[in-house]
């Protein structure tokens, strides 16, 4: 019954790797279709507005545009700015704040990075002090959109 199980999941694999199943039911790239994700994917549309417009996952439109070689724009994120901590910058300032280790995930070009803000001061050792600075940077509302 395992071995039988295998075989099923391995099937269904293979019909998801070819980038042509959807809802269960493997469909087929129709030239039309490929023809259209090239000339969305020159348009500089995304994965995700190409798959909309294809009635097709994202995902599958990824796969089949590398199966045609083409390349299709990563969808722009708008930086956050430079003033404004991330997750990791507020999680290492709160973990110096209450004298804890830093949480995996911060390494080295974190803490160098808050250094060169002045969210941090460097004591002895490997031991450092957040500033007002850094205070005031964790208190900030994160920009949302």
């Amino acid at each position: 019954m395992a071995n039988q199980r295998r075989l099923h999941m391995h099937w269904i694999e293979v019909g998801i790797q070819g980038g042509e199943e959807q809802m269960g039911i493997v469909r087929r790239w129709s030239s039309d279709e490929d023809d259209k994700l090239r000339e969305l994917a020159r348009a500089g549309k995304n994965a995700l507005e190409i798959s909309n417009e294809l009635t097709r996952s994202a995902s599958a439109v990824r796969r089949r545009a590398e199966v045609l070689s083409v390349l299709i724009m990563a969808k722009a994120f708008r930086a956050r700015p430079s003033h404004v901590a991330t997750h990791l910058e507020r999680v290492a300032i709160d973990a110096i704040r209450n004298r804890r280790p830093f949480p995996a995930g911060v390494g080295p070009s974190t803490i160098a990075g808050m250094i060169e803000k002045g969210w941090i001061v460097p004591e002895m050792g490997r031991r450092y002090r957040v500033t007002d600075d850094g205070v005031e940077a964790v208190r900030r509302k994160i920009p949302s959109g």
